[in-house]
């Protein structure tokens, strides 16, 4: 089966094929959750969310951010969220995806690309598949959860 992948921006008219990639997450979000945070980021210029999209059918999204430095000028881009369906991993839509962030985070005169995964067992294959496409761990992170 040949893929005819297109990657476009996300639109609020995306939303409910939305819900079932929001879950291959991890995350139970209703369709008004994912609709609220569309209208939010899809007003914002410095945020970006990109699905790859086989013939009307939702593959895979990736949601990034593009940040300032504080220690030096300069911007660099932060994925915020990356998954592709269970039923179509392995075929490089991943790698595409975050292909497509470098570049225009590159033509944005951005240095750097990052990204968190999550400490879980679990997602020791994802930190494969990220160094593989030359991420290098370089920070560990913290969260403080305010009540």
């Amino acid at each position: 089966e040949v893929m005819i992948m297109k990657i476009r921006t996300a639109t609020l008219d995306d939303s409910e094929k939305l819900v079932p990639l929001y879950q291959e997450l991890g995350y139970a979000i209703s369709l008004s959750e994912i609709q609220s945070i569309l209208k939010v980021i899809l007003t914002h210029s410095d945020y970006g969310f990109l699905i790859a999209e086989d013939n009307g059918k939702l593959l895979a999204f990736v949601g990034y951010h593009k940040l300032y430095f504080f220690e030096k000028s300069g911007t660099y881009y932060r994925i915020l969220a990356l998954v592709v369906n269970e039923k179509h991993r392995r075929k490089g839509i991943a790698s595409q995806l975050i292909n497509h962030v470098k570049q225009l985070a590159k033509t944005d005169g951005s240095e750097v690309l990052a990204l968190n995964s999550s400490l879980k067992e679990y997602r020791q294959e994802a930190y494969h598949f990220y160094e593989n496409l030359g991420f290098k761990k370089v920070s560990t992170g913290f969260s403080y959860y305010l009540d």
